[in-house]
């Protein structure tokens, strides 16, 4: 949405009119706003004073009072008296805000100006970016999103001075926003939380092929995508939000800006690179020659030239990048026409970096507010697919080169893992934030924007543990337990899952269970309950009217063991006969209108059939177009002995409302200490941290504690060496693992090494509760 649309032009211009006080000072009356359910812009004409610095205090003194609207660029601008304004100078803005009366505490977003600010608030000095001068050698760039405290009061009288000699434009492009200070803070960690997982992705996929390239001796495919990715991961953090603040705090503003446009211009020239490569003969050589070219001659401007000179090349730059995004869309489509190898993925990855590179523009050409959540999963799939036509071309090339296959099918499964891995620390964050604020008592207009945000990534973590599975199936690495389960309990909670979805979709869903059945089996609870799910989840999903049949039926019992017929029985859509072969094969669907319709990886049927593979049971299929489907398979089990069936009852004790004892977090990590500090303290926990493991070792020899919180990866000393470091020494202290990692690998290192147990995130809070809760009381009856 246009931040300024013609109406609000219009009402903006009525306010200009009447928003000038008996002194002539721009006032904006939000008395009537709800400052505590949304943000607002300050978006209106303020007094301005061209080539004056105006302090708080000076405006008594005689003035050529001026007006012009916030935010708009100085660049061949005009005030309201007629002057005419440029890109190099400076200026003092002035506003009145007048604010209703708010209980909870106010905040205002400052976003970048171009290139240097100062704010006042009711005379106070409230923040600055940059060197405010009137001369380029007096001033100085800066750019840092802001969100500061304002008075608690009904008035506010801002002063903003803004001086540019830098920049190719003047003055302020974004608006300032006023709302709830906790909402705005809120807003800025989600934001920042996106770009780190995007920078963390694109940069460990460009690491990951960079190596396979110089090590492995892959093809140069790998080597541009590679560093396509590498120098697109600052480009996510080098603007926007500038996360790149986060890492590097003093990192000089016209350093900051020669890398951000670097960026701009040097990854479209990979891309061009990497496109060249995968399909030589669709793509015309001159193209690619002079598009780089280009590329290569912005790049050299950005690096050498003064940043006045080079930030004019911004708006042709993308102007000229659009129809060559559309390029590459066509010979992707020529490519799969001739049926190229990865040409479908392609085509699909095409398609989603056009609609991705579209929309950057227009929020940069005209100033649009972007839909972070969008970009944040449109670059997640852009770098999913473009992984996997690499993967691709990776697993055909082994089909000629048998002596190299067990290697690659090992270098897909660690990527994957490092994949996982590295994306569910900066996932802890996100889930774990958005579960605190909704236990937190958040507003009743809050709810909905946290249950859709908790619902995206709890969605995104099903995409990767699917992706993780699917790897460790692929690495027989995949185990089965057996532990007592009530199916039927089983199949109660499923339907209490499912039950609500089907019933918005306006479907039954009957669970038909034999009571024949005995109470207990000896199954993985963990793997039928997944089985089923994908199962149970592919028929509500893909079925409109009617709805779903879930029978369980006992076929056969002999001695101690039941055989047991699972179906799940819809009146969906259906699958054509051609397709049933394909539609169990990994990120297939029955046509691609299904995917659009109905979305999903394509993973979950894949998955399925695989699990029961492994433990001999046949999936079975039967389905008819229009009419629906049946999935069925049978398989047997151990009845379980009384013995099994008590301890798996072992009761447990209820939770306290508070937990008492001193915990130490040893985690290098600061977002997962904020998170993980959130919850502790408002369980009642005494909470103290150490940086990694050797600070742990240090401060267990002059301090006890009741439990010890370890994460794994971290520097100096990881968690395994501090914990097999403290055992070494007699520490008895219960030790539980923070771990990204879902491997069986893994977890029996975790063991060996000397802790208790471990809690995988993003962690389940009421997991992590049990767990503290458990050892705590076990480490007490220890001493």
């Amino acid at each position: 949405m246009f931040r300024i649309h013609s109406i609000s032009l219009f009402i903006f211009f009525l306010v200009s009119i009447f928003c000038f006080s008996a002194e002539g000072q721009a006032v904006l009356d939000l008395r009537k706003s709800e400052l505590s359910q949304t943000k607002i812009d300050l978006d209106t004409s303020w007094d301005f004073y061209w080539q004056q610095l105006k302090e708080p205090g000076s405006f008594d003194e005689p003035t050529s009072q001026d007006s012009y609207f916030f935010p708009k660029l100085w660049n061949g601008g005009q005030t309201r008296k007629g002057q005419s304004l440029h890109r190099f100078g400076y200026a003092t803005y002035r506003l009145q805000v007048l604010l209703p009366e708010s209980k909870e505490p106010l905040a205002l977003k400052l976003q970048d100006c171009y290139s240097a600010y100062r704010l006042y608030v009711n005379g106070d000095l409230t923040a600055q970016n940059g060197v405010v001068g009137k001369d380029q050698a007096s001033s100085k760039g800066g750019w840092k999103q802001l969100i500061v405290d304002i008075p608690d009061t009904t008035r506010l009288d801002i002063i903003l001075q803004i001086s540019n000699f830098q920049h190719a434009k003047g003055g302020a492009k974004e608006s300032i926003f006023i709302g709830q200070k906790e909402m705005l803070q809120v807003e800025r960690q989600l934001n920042l939380a996106y770009d780190l997982i995007l920078t963390g992705g694109f940069f460990l996929t460009g690491v990951f092929f960079l190596s396979s390239f110089l090590f492995l001796g892959y093809s140069r495919i790998n080597l541009f995508f590679s560093l396509f990715c590498i120098i697109f991961s600052y480009r996510i953090i080098g603007s926007d939000e500038y996360a790149v603040q986060l890492l590097v705090p003093n990192l000089p503003w016209h350093i900051q800006v020669r890398l951000e446009y670097i960026s701009l211009f040097l990854s479209p020239a990979c891309f061009g690179l990497f496109t060249y490569k995968l399909f030589p003969n669709e793509t015309s050589r001159m193209v690619v020659k002079v598009f780089n070219a280009v590329c290569l001659t912005f790049t050299f401007v950005a690096a050498f030239f003064p940043t006045s000179w080079f930030t004019h090349l911004a708006e042709p730059f993308l102007l000229f990048l659009l129809p060559l995004i559309l390029y590459a869309s066509l010979v992707y489509y020529q490519a799969f026409r001739v049926r190229r190898i990865a040409a479908k993925l392609a085509v699909v990855s095409g398609l989603v970096v056009f609609v991705l590179v579209a929309y950057k523009i227009l929020i940069f050409l005209f100033n649009i507010e972007e839909n972070e959540f969008f970009t944040f999963l449109g670059f997640m799939l852009f770098l999913f697919f473009e992984s996997l036509i690499l993967f691709h071309l990776f697993t055909d090339s082994l089909k000629k080169a048998k002596d190299t296959a067990e290697q690659a099918s090992k270098s897909k499964s660690t990527f994957l893992s490092m994949m996982s891995h590295e994306i569910r620390t900066p996932m802890n964050a996100v889930i774990g934030l958005t579960n605190f604020i909704m236990d937190d008592n958040p507003k009743k207009e809050h709810l909905e924007t946290l249950n859709t945000l908790r619902f995206s990534a709890q969605n995104l973590l099903v995409i990767i543990n699917d992706i993780l599975d699917l790897s460790k199936i692929e690495a027989q690495k995949i185990e089965f337990e057996k532990r007592p389960v009530n199916l039927y309990e089983l199949a109660k909670s499923l339907k209490r899952i499912f039950s609500p979805i089907a019933k918005q979709k306006g479907i039954h869903l009957n669970i038909d269970f034999d009571m024949r059945v005995p109470p207990f089996i000896l199954c993985d609870p963990t793997r039928i309950s997944q089985i089923l799910t994908n199962l149970i989840s592919n028929a509500v999903k893909f079925t409109k009217e009617g709805g779903v049949d879930v029978i369980v039926e006992r076929v056969d019992k002999v001695d101690d063991k039941i055989t047991l017929l699972f179906k799940v029985k819809d009146s969906g859509i259906g699958i054509p006969n051609g397709k049933i072969e394909t539609i169990f094969d990994s990120f297939t669907q029955a046509s691609s209108n299904t995917t659009r319709e109905f979305g999903g990886t394509g993973l979950g049927l894949t998955i399925t059939k695989k699990l029961l593979q492994l433990q001999g049971v046949v999936l079975q299929l039967e389905s008819k177009e229009g009419i629906g489907t049946t999935f069925s398979f049978e398989q047997t089990f151990e009845v379980s002995t009384k013995e099994q069936i008590i301890e798996q009852l072992d009761p447990v004790k209820p939770f306290p409302i508070r937990v008492e004892g001193e915990i130490l977090l040893v985690e290098d990590n600061q977002i997962n200490v904020m998170v993980a500090k959130k919850f502790l303290h408002k369980w009642g926990a005494t909470v103290t941290l150490a940086e990694n493991g050797q600070k742990a070792v240090e401060i267990t020899r002059e301090r006890t504690f009741d439990l010890i919180l370890m994460d794994l990866q971290m520097p100096v000393m990881d968690g395994y060496q501090a914990t097999k470091a403290l055992r070494a020494r007699g520490l008895k202290t219960p030790i539980i693992a923070l771990t990204a990692s879902a491997l069986l690998n893994e977890q029996n290192k975790i063991f060996n090494a000397g802790m208790d147990d471990f809690v995988i995130k993003p962690f389940d809070p009421d997991e992590l509760l049990s767990k503290i809760v458990k050892y705590i009381d076990r480490g007490a009856s220890r001493s």
